[in-house]
């Protein structure tokens, strides 16, 4: 039997991003058909970046074939008991990998359970969540799986962003500088409902909009869990 998990957040209105909708031709109106409006930037909700959304050189996502990745064989890295501002590191990964350790799996995802923990539209979710630190960007850029994803905001200063004021310097990001800029991997962020697939392996499908020479696109993902 074959079971279907959706690990994608829903779009809606949120104080991170500003998504508004907005109708253009509506019923009420006595308009022949109905449709919408909306503004929506390429790394809101569950996205994919590309190397170029760090990296000016970087690769878009036309140069990831989408045969190449978009079907893989998926390992669920379970790191759900960590707790607000866990610093999760490559020590923590290498331990969760250690039951698979003499397989390679295409595509690995890091299970917090953070928005099962915290609303996602909360400024708690980003402000308390766990995080990845530089020596576990660096353990997944050296197990180089063609992706991977997250279920929380994986660099420490995600939550800083809304602080900072134009013309102020971010801070860094060095899982984005080790994954995405120095190893090329895809990244998928902003996940959800990773405690519903129930498994440590599953397969992945991931598909992004098609929208050419992009940094990044919102992204639909499932899990497919045989049974």
């Amino acid at each position: 039997m074959r079971r279907i998990v959706d690990l994608t957040l829903p779009i809606v209105e949120h104080w991170r991003y500003g998504f508004k909708v907005t109708p253009v031709r509506t019923h009420a109106n006595g308009d022949p058909w109905q449709c919408v409006a909306y503004n929506l930037q390429s790394h809101w909700y569950t996205h994919v970046d590309a190397p170029l959304h760090f990296d000016p050189n970087g690769k878009d996502l036309d140069d990831y074939p989408i045969q190449d990745w978009a079907i893989t064989d998926c390992l669920v890295l379970d790191l759900s008991a960590c707790g607000d501002n866990t610093a999760i590191t490559g020590e923590m990964l290498e331990k969760a990998n250690e039951p698979y350790k003499d397989k390679h799996f295409d595509s690995l995802l890091i299970r917090t359970d953070r928005p099962n923990k915290v609303d996602f539209k909360t400024t708690d979710f980003w402000d308390n969540s766990p995080y990845l630190t530089e020596d576990a960007g660096i353990w997944i850029q050296n197990y180089a799986p063609k992706v991977v994803g997250y279920d929380f905001p994986q660099d420490y200063s995600i939550r800083q962003h809304r602080f900072i004021k134009p013309g102020e310097e971010y801070p860094p990001q060095p899982v984005h500088e080790h994954v995405l800029k120095q190893g090329q991997i895809l990244q998928i962020e902003y996940m959800t409902n990773l405690w519903e697939v129930g498994s440590d392996t599953c397969q992945l499908i991931a598909l992004p909009l098609n929208t050419k020479h992009a940094d990044g696109s919102q992204i639909r993902v499932i899990a497919v869990v045989e049974e």
